[in-house]
């Protein structure tokens, strides 16, 4: 893996794949209510698949050195850019319904437009301060927010995909995505820890 397909062509690609496949969503299925709800679907769908990816991109390396994660790892932060582009254009379909679709919004309660709202905040300011400069420039700070920002967007994705594991195939699939990422995360944390303690 790798070739042409590195650094912000990967972002670039993400994010001009996502926004072709949903105009084309929209073509067949109609730019109404049914037509914006299959946008939000499958632009969920893939920003947690993105997500998992970046999530896991470092600890995945750690496990198991490969070309794969070797790719994953040097390539995580423009996965991340490709995630923010791809949940622009989920919330901009759910912005489209909500002003269209008055059942839809009474159905949002605050506690949902304020966690769901800090997983956006947090997702823009992640993606905002994914570059060396900023890095550089927000020292420890880069690292808490990026730690707090991908454990709460974490948990928003286990609260809205989990409930769904064994309702349908693409909820499973989804879920096992969404925990191996998780597993990975703990047993790179553990061998590095099983590392720093081994005689």
């Amino acid at each position: 893996m790798g070739g042409r397909l590195e650094g912000p062509v990967v972002a670039y690609g993400i994010i001009g794949s996502v926004a072709l496949a949903s105009v084309a969503m929209l073509g067949a299925a109609g730019i109404g209510e049914e037509g914006i709800r299959l946008v939000i679907r499958i632009t969920g769908r893939v920003s947690m698949l993105l997500f998992a990816a970046a999530f896991a991109a470092s600890s995945a390396f750690a496990v198991s050195r490969n070309a794969t994660t070797r790719w994953l790892r040097r390539n995580r932060r423009y996965l991340g850019v490709g995630f923010a582009g791809s949940q622009t254009i989920h919330l901009l379909a759910i912005v489209a319904l909500a002003a269209t679709v008055q059942e839809f919004r009474d159905g949002v309660g605050v506690e949902t437009l304020v966690v769901g709202g800090m997983a956006y905040v947090f997702t823009f300011a992640m993606a905002a301060t994914s570059f060396d400069a900023a890095v550089r420039r927000l020292g420890r700070g880069w690292h808490r927010l990026h730690l707090v920002g991908s454990w709460w967007i974490f948990a928003v994705f286990a609260l809205t995909i989990l409930p769904d594991a064994g309702t349908s195939v693409v909820g499973a699939v989804l879920s096992a995505a969404l925990i191996g990422a998780w597993a990975l995360r703990v047993a790179a944390r553990r061998g590095v820890r099983a590392a720093a303690v081994a005689p």
